[in-house]
């Protein structure tokens, strides 16, 4: 137990280099006792293993496949932490029985009140989908409450493990947990026809998976969602109707000093609406836009076509302008969120100098791990191989430049060891420095401050206009109630 927790501390250390922000939804949803399956889709091969693990506060024994356990040290290690073997045909002749063995340790971890977790698609699962899921989590469900006469209390959380993109180093993560399946609850179809039982709750089980995990069917609707989000800024609400201009009875033109200092005023003015969180709002958004496009395309192909004529026209006009994702976002209302552009260049100026210093003692390490990982060709794999090349590439830079501190530069050890103890903290501060610019880069003054093109703005504003206008006639008819 001492080694698991251990373990997670570490790829919790770790999981925040690696990703730029993990979030959770509805974590609660895990009791805290008696025994539980965390059942969750795989897009990304080992590393939805380590965000399970490192998000959730219960101890979890994984099934993983036995060809992970053919190393002894690996294998050992994995065992130590409570893994089970699980075997496929292709791997050993007595595949069955072993298996059977397997069930037999499962049905002891539940009695003991456990938590299991396995990824029942049995593989990863193709971009921006779920392949369909095998029958092994709900027979090990089914059989347990069977061998404890229906009363174990087992449930089936639902895990959907979504990325930004799941194939690149530093994007963000969202593990979204459904309400619990009761596997009791499937007791009395159980005693009368198994068969049955096992497919309605796979059945069951695979359709919240979906949800919680974004599946979507049709790539065309997808891509059309993608870029139907960005269009909307990730918001169902309509487009912000243009200020008038203000009306005042003094035609003396003002000072230069003054206006500047007025507009700093305004743009320094608080709004009252709180920020969400961009990922878990992007999410959400996106699979309600998905489910809209999905029933308008199966009901009105034509409207959704000319839907994707009018985004593919005023994306075009974005290209063409090579307009900087300030005025993008400027559309909606112009005068929104100024005291974030306030904090934002106060951030930008004073947390330099720290990120400088982080940036120049973690660049080679993380070079190295973003370029060397991307030698695996597997995509899900490759996520993981960051994970791991990061982890080596970080630790041999500290350790070498910690010797040639002392052994060259004379220094003394204790301070070596506080110059180190300094390098992790400064690297992640780089890491979200550099996030931080990127997303909220359009607020920064001196970037924005000057920028005019009011012709543009219109035009692009008429655009944007007869996209949400084409949108919200397909929501009114399509929304999911």
């Amino acid at each position: 137990m001492k080694l698991y927790r251990v373990i997670i501390w570490l790829l919790r250390v770790f999981s925040r280099l690696y990703f730029v922000e993990v979030r959770s939804l509805h974590p609660e949803r895990i009791s805290g006792s008696g025994p539980v399956i965390l059942a969750a889709n795989h897009p990304a091969s080992i590393l939805d293993a380590i965000l399970l693990a490192t998000q959730t506060p219960r101890r979890i024994h994984f099934l993983a496949h036995s060809r992970l356990f053919k190393n002894r040290f690996v294998g050992g290690l994995l065992r130590r932490l409570g893994a089970i073997p699980v075997y496929q045909a292709r791997e050993t002749e007595d595949h069955v029985s072993r298996n059977l063995a397997v069930f037999g340790k499962v049905y002891e971890l539940f009695e003991r009140g456990g938590c299991l977790g396995l990824f029942p698609e049995g593989g990863n699962s193709p971009p921006g989908q779920m392949a369909q899921l095998r029958t092994g989590g709900a027979r090990m469900a089914l059989g347990a409450e069977e061998r404890n006469n229906y009363r174990l209390g087992l449930t089936i959380v639902p895990v959907g493990i979504n990325y930004e993109h799941r194939e690149l180093f530093m994007s963000s993560a969202l593990l979204r947990f459904g309400r619990p399946l009761y596997a009791a609850d499937y007791a009395g179809l159980h005693r009368n026809d198994p068969a049955e039982a096992v497919r309605r709750l796979t059945a069951d089980l695979q359709a919240s998976l979906r949800q919680q995990a974004m599946h979507v069917e049709d790539e065309q609707v997808d891509e059309l969602a993608e870029d139907l989000s960005e269009v909307l800024g990730y918001n169902l609400a309509p487009l912000a109707p243009e200020e008038p201009e203000p009306e005042t009875a003094d035609t003396k033109p003002q000072s230069r000093v003054k206006r500047w200092m007025w507009k700093l005023l305004e743009w320094y003015r608080p709004d009252p609406g709180e920020i969400a969180d961009p990922f878990e709002s992007r999410a959400r958004n996106r699979r309600q836009l998905t489910d809209i496009l999905a029933k308008a395309a199966a009901s009105d192909p034509a409207s959704v076509a000319a839907l994707r004529r009018q985004a593919d026209r005023y994306k075009d006009h974005l290209r063409q302008a090579e307009l900087s994702q300030a005025v993008k976002r400027s559309l909606d209302n112009p005068v929104r969120e100024r005291l974030i552009r306030l904090r934002m260049t106060l951030y930008a100026l004073l947390m330099a100098p720290v990120a400088l210093f982080g940036l120049m003692h973690n660049v080679v390490p993380y070079m190295f791990t973003k370029y060397a990982a991307r030698l695996v060709k597997q995509e899900p794999t490759r996520a993981f191989a960051y994970f791991g090349v990061g982890f080596l590439a970080f630790t041999l830079t500290y350790l070498s430049l910690g010797f040639w501190l002392w052994y060259f530069a004379d220094m003394n050890w204790k301070w070596v060891l506080c110059y180190l103890a300094l390098l992790p903290p400064a690297g992640f501060a780089a890491l979200h420095y550099r996030r931080n610019i990127l997303i909220y880069r359009e607020k920064i003054l001196v970037r924005t401050f000057f920028w005019k093109q009011d012709e543009l703005v219109r035009l692009l504003r008429r655009e944007r206009r007869e996209v949400i206008r084409r949108f919200e006639e397909l929501e009114a008819t399509f929304r999911p109630q």
